[in-house]
């Protein structure tokens, strides 16, 4: 485990924090941190933390600035219509910027 690198993104959370003090905090554990579910707990670590969107669908949680390019083309993938590809795109662009989206402080949590 990297203290300083610790220091360094804690440091960056809080100040986060300080600056939005409304927003929930999200962690984002990695799937290697956790084995199994023999135990209650795993050890981990804390890693980079940023502000942004997210949206909870039925299988996964979605963030803005990294997902929704292929939201956009999932719900033109699954939606095609008699649309020029213009239209379509606009269209798909609008619904999936109405989802549901939650500002939020995001902190990933990594295998150590």
């Amino acid at each position: 485990m990297n203290i300083e690198k610790q220091k360094e993104d804690m440091s960056i959370l809080l100040g986060l924090i300080k600056e939005n003090p409304e927003l929930e905090i999200l962690p984002m554990v990695a799937t290697e941190c956790v084995q199994d579910d023999s135990w209650g707990y795993w050890m981990a670590e804390w890693s980079n933390a940023r502000v942004t969107k997210y949206w909870v669908s039925d299988d996964r949680v979605y963030q803005y600035d990294e997902d929704f390019d292929d939201l956009v083309e999932t719900w033109i993938d699954n939606n095609y219509e008699d649309y020029t590809d213009y239209e379509l795109e606009i269209l798909a662009k609008s619904i999936v910027n109405n989802y549901e989206w939650v500002d939020a402080i995001v902190v990933y949590i990594e295998n150590i």
